[in-house]
């Protein structure tokens, strides 16, 4: 089965209005996630399409700009967590944060159909990684650093059930997520129709996979998915993986750190590419 290739040039960032932002602890402004405080700099924020994470609201809030915030927050789908006056303190400090604290990207974020079109724009046969469900920033990071040193053409990760990008992420990536493109999805089913609409192959890792990694064919585009090492991969994801493989193992520890397994699949890839008849 042969798939077409095909996507459009990414569109140019959107640029909202200027707005009071304040980088989160222990953190630079230039590589840190960003703090929005207060309701009507979190509205502004959610209207003007810059990359919203997660939304903080103190337990008790009310009223008409509340309500808005979290129908724009819904539509977004932002994720959005109720904490207590405690929590919001830690998050605000003195700030007047009026119960409202949203956590913005301190990167970039593509749509889908734009990393896809960058991908193609770059190579004809471009790889990407599906991380599923990796929560643990570190190793977030460090697959982001992997995925940019072996040559993906870009992260897709989940809005859900797994890490936003923190400080902790950035630091991690060794500087690499500033220049891999990086896109967060809500849906990995409808994540994987696009993708295999415009000529992805999903390769995912199992590690009771009965074919091992070499034996699939990285001369196409493809999709990695990896999942955490303590769940695998998602069913959701899992079902619509067109083959999947296994890293051989011959050690006595159950499996491999995420975004180690991510590296070797990467590094078979590009061993693949640069050396077709090995």
């Amino acid at each position: 089965m042969q798939r077409k290739a095909k996507g459009k040039k990414p569109d140019p960032l959107h640029r909202g209005r200027a707005m009071k932002t304040q980088p989160a602890a222990e953190s630079t402004p230039s590589e840190s996630p960003s703090l929005i405080y207060g309701k009507n700099p979190v509205l502004e924020a959610l209207q003007s399409g810059i990359a919203v994470q997660k939304i903080y609201l103190q337990h008790g809030q009310h009223g008409q700009r509340k309500r808005e915030i979290v129908r724009l927050a819904r539509r977004r789908h932002v994720p959005i967590s109720e904490v207590d006056a405690g929590r919001m303190r830690e998050l605000a400090g003195n700030v007047a944060h009026q119960g409202v604290v949203a956590l913005v990207s301190p990167v970039r974020l593509l749509e889908l159909e734009a990393l896809i079109a960058a991908a193609f724009e770059a190579s004809q046969t471009p790889c990407l990684v599906f991380a599923d469900g990796i929560e643990d920033p570190q190793n977030l990071g460090a697959m982001i650093r992997s995925a940019e040193v072996l040559g993906a053409g870009g992260l897709i990760f989940l809005a859900r059930k797994a890490s936003p990008i923190t400080t902790a992420v950035v630091k991690a990536s060794a500087g690499a997520i500033w220049h891999l493109p990086l896109c967060r999805v809500t849906s990995p089913a409808h994540a994987l129709t696009l993708l295999k609409e415009a000529g992805f192959w999903v390769y995912g890792a199992d590690g009771r996979a009965k074919e091992p990694l070499w034996a699939m064919d990285f001369a196409r585009p493809v999709v990695l998915a990896v999942g955490s090492e303590g769940k695998g991969l998602s069913h959701s994801l899992r079902k619509h993986c067109d083959a999947l493989f296994a890293i051989p193992q011959v050690g006595r520890t159950e499996s491999l750190n995420a975004s180690v397994a991510a590296g070797i699949a990467l590094y078979e890839a590009l061993r693949q590419r640069n050396h077709p008849n090995d």
